[in-house]
This record gives C-alpha cells, sequence and structure tokens, in this order.
C-alpha cells in the first residue's frame, strides 16, 4: 500500500493533507471545544499551513496525517493518523479527531480500523498505542470497541490527564478473525 494516495472505508475517503485544508485544520484545532482534550492549545491559520506542510511526503517519517472526508457529500469530518512511530521497536501511536458535528456516527471507528490497518500491515508493528485525555469518554470506548486495553504508557505522556491504551497484533488479528467469520 502506497500510505501517500487516497484510499477510502465504507463511508470515508482519506487523503493526504493538503494545503488547501488549511481552512479546515485551522477550524478543527482552533476551536476550544474541539481542544479540550488535545495536548497542544488552539492553533492559528499560520500554525494549520506549518502543520500541513510538516505531513507532506510521510514515506519513511515516523508520523503521517490525513485529512478524513465524507465519501459521498465530501465534507471535511476530520484528521486521522500515526506518530512516534518506533521502526526497531516495532510500535506506533495513533491519533484521531471529528469535527463535532460528526461525532456519535461511528466515523472515528471507521478509521481508527483504517488506521489500524496500515500500521498492523504496512508499518509492520506489534504495538499501536492511542494517548487519550481520561475525561473524553467517547475516544476510550471508541479505542476499548477497537480492542484496546489501559496500559503503562509507551513513553512520557504529554500531560498527567492521558490515559494509555495499547493494542497488539496478535489481539487485533484474533479479533479479525472472529470478526471475519461472522
Amino acid at each position: 500500500m502506497d500510505i501517500s494516495r487516497p484510499f477510502e472505508s465504507s463511508r470515508l475517503r482519506f487523503r493526504l493533507l493538503e494545503p488547501d485544508d488549511r481552512e479546515f485544520v485551522y477550524r478543527q484545532f482552533s476551536d476550544q471545544d474541539m481542544c479540550r482534550y488535545l495536548s497542544e492549545p488552539p492553533m492559528t491559520r499560520e500554525q494549520a499551513r506549518e502543520t500541513i506542510a510538516f505531513f507532506q511526503d510521510p514515506v519513511g517519517k515516523p508520523y503521517l496525517r490525513y485529512g478524513v472526508f465524507h465519501r459521498e457529500s465530501g465534507e471535511f469530518v476530520g484528521t486521522c493518523g500515526y506518530h512516534h512511530w518506533d521502526e526497531e521497536r516495532r510500535q506506533v501511536e495513533l491519533g484521531y479527531d471529528i469535527w463535532k458535528t460528526f461525532r456519535g456516527n461511528g466515523y472515528a471507528s471507521e478509521a481508527l480500523a483504517m488506521l489500524l490497518l496500515i500500521c498492523f500491515r504496512y508499518l509492520d508493528v506489534c504495538h499501536v498505542y492511542v494517548l487519550i485525555h481520561r475525561d473524553n469518554s467517547a475516544s476510550i470506548r471508541t479505542a476499548a470497541r477497537a480492542g484496546f486495553s489501559q496500559s503503562d504508557p509507551c513513553r512520557a505522556l504529554d500531560e498527567p490527564l492521558q490515559v494509555c491504551m495499547k493494542l497488539t497484533r496478535r489481539t487485533w488479528e484474533e479479533r479479525d478473525v472472529l470478526h471475519s467469520v461472522r
């Protein structure tokens, strides 16, 4: 799989962030409600431009971020990706954020499933982590439904209010087999 090429899931389209996405990224990460569970403060338009530039050409880099769009309407739903990819330790950390008007529709779960496929099949990792603000119960439930369980942190936490959750390749493969049998 070429991680730079766009791809789709049943309801979503994923592609690398582009300069024309600046207003979407700015809206996503400058909104106080959206930022309440993030470890970074709200961003400026210039920081949105810099963020997009940072995530260009991800091949071989320890990070990647996709823009997530609704397949039918083309609306910007959010972003998702990985960071802190450690090839030697065969582990990576994921992140996802869904714009507030799209929450509660399973889009985070759908995006997370695609990221897990990339991580376990393309990056060949053995452990995937997510760091979630302890008050973000919806995101904790999303990760748990995907098979994650609480664990010791894989790295120093950005803030003390984060919960670390982990999913192993073995657990993911076992769950995948169970889901394909049904």
